[in-house]
């Protein structure tokens, strides 16, 4: 790696973590610095991974048939179990997302012959109904390129993990019908929905990506991408998602605790 890559890599790094420390936005990665490529991203989020000093519990996957996965670790303290309450800012909106997760069971570390399948289902232990909560530290995250969403974890807030299942492999999560519940009113309510199709590709494709540096945990959680869309949610909010077969997981937005000590 080059001196400049490693300058971009840091520097970008050091912005990110000052953003997530003191809790604001940028309005966009300083283009002088920001990630070049797809590997100098992945490498910010190695960077922002060692500087926070933080434990990796779960990780989220973006992928589409046709199109090159994504992927970013989710940190311990941004996971919680279902029926969560997270404190979010009064002063904006976070996006909330119902999605499939798989729990491990076995560590998968990186290799250079491909994963089967069977192999991957194996290293299974549960499957789950989870949220995610999206939080970007990019104010242009919409239309940032790749590389600066992947360098900002793509956007990952929190992850809820609820209610699941050992016995998957009799359900077909392709087809699960899920419903969402925002503030007791369904906003959604479909079969299926996953942007990859069957939230297992997902789960695949980031297994088997070329830019995994790290082996996935046994006890860590790996979330496959919406199946309801992204919805607006507000300190205020109350959001949960139902998989008929598989579980439900539920979350309450609170304001944070120094905005209530203010009021």
């Amino acid at each position: 790696m080059s001196a400049a890559s490693t300058e971009r890599i840091t520097r970008t790094a050091r912005q990110l973590v000052d953003a997530r420390r003191r809790r604001h936005t940028l309005p966009a990665l300083d283009a002088l610095c920001a990630p070049a490529t797809i590997e100098e991203a992945y490498g910010v989020q190695d960077e922002v991974t060692r500087q926070l000093g933080v434990q990796v519990a779960g990780w989220k996957v973006g992928f589409v048939a046709g199109s090159p996965a994504v992927h970013a670790p989710i940190y311990r303290d941004a996971c919680f179990e279902s029926p969560a309450r997270l404190p979010v800012s009064s002063a904006g909106c976070v996006i909330v997302e119902g999605e499939i997760a798989f729990a491990l069971g076995r560590d998968l570390p990186p290799r250079t012959r491909a994963y089967t399948a069977a192999e991957v289902m194996d290293a299974v232990d549960t499957v789950c109904a989870a949220i995610e909560i999206g939080e970007s530290r990019l104010r242009n995250m919409a239309q940032a390129p790749i590389e600066h969403k992947v360098a900002d974890n793509v956007g990952n807030g929190a992850l809820v993990r609820g209610s699941g299942t050992r016995a998957f492999r009799i359900l077909d999560l392709a087809t699960l019908r899920v419903r969402l519940y925002v503030n007791d009113e369904i906003v959604v309510d479909r079969i299926g929905g996953n942007g990859a199709g069957n939230p297992w590709d997902a789960l695949f494709a980031l297994v088997n990506s070329t830019y995994r540096r790290t082996t996935l945990l046994a006890g860590q959680t790996i979330i496959s991408g919406t199946c309801t869309g992204m919805h607006d949610g507000r300190a205020g909010t109350t959001a949960r998602v139902v998989f008929e077969q598989l579980g439900e997981a539920q979350v309450a937005l609170a304001p944070a605790p120094t905005e209530r000590n203010d009021r």
